[in-house]
């Protein structure tokens, strides 16, 4: 790499990969190219994923998921059946079948427990 453009050349590149292995293990993504995974994140079976979806580091994602639009999710835990919307999330816990967001912003630590509804702009401390 000899310039930022080879660079984000490069990373385009990588992310596409990512997209295309996830895409053949069933996940879906409404628009890959607007999608963007880390190789260290997991992803379980029937996941939907929005455009603007940002999943980076130990995130995994529980089956039966729908995450986006415009969210990103740093070493969160998603369980099976939850959605979360336009929604910032770092190393948090969100449980099963839970709904989060719109405009949530989740801080390290935070906790939605399973099945739980969180109003727009949840802060995980109300």
């Amino acid at each position: 790499m000899n310039d930022r453009w080879q660079l984000a050349l490069a990373e385009r590149e990588l992310r596409a990969q990512i997209n295309e292995q996830w895409l053949a293990n069933g996940v879906t993504m409404v628009d890959p190219r607007q999608t963007f995974i880390d190789v260290t994140v997991q992803i379980g079976k029937d996941v939907t994923l929005l455009p603007g979806t940002i999943l980076q580091g130990a995130t995994v994602i529980g089956d039966n998921c729908e995450i986006g639009p415009n969210t990103r999710l740093i070493d969160t835990v998603v369980g099976s059946g939850s959605h979360v919307e336009s929604t910032v999330a770092r190393t948090s816990t969100i449980g099963k079948n839970a709904h989060v967001g719109p405009f949530a912003n989740l801080e390290p630590g935070s906790s939605v427990a399973d099945n739980a509804i969180t109003s727009s702009f949840y802060d995980g401390q109300q």
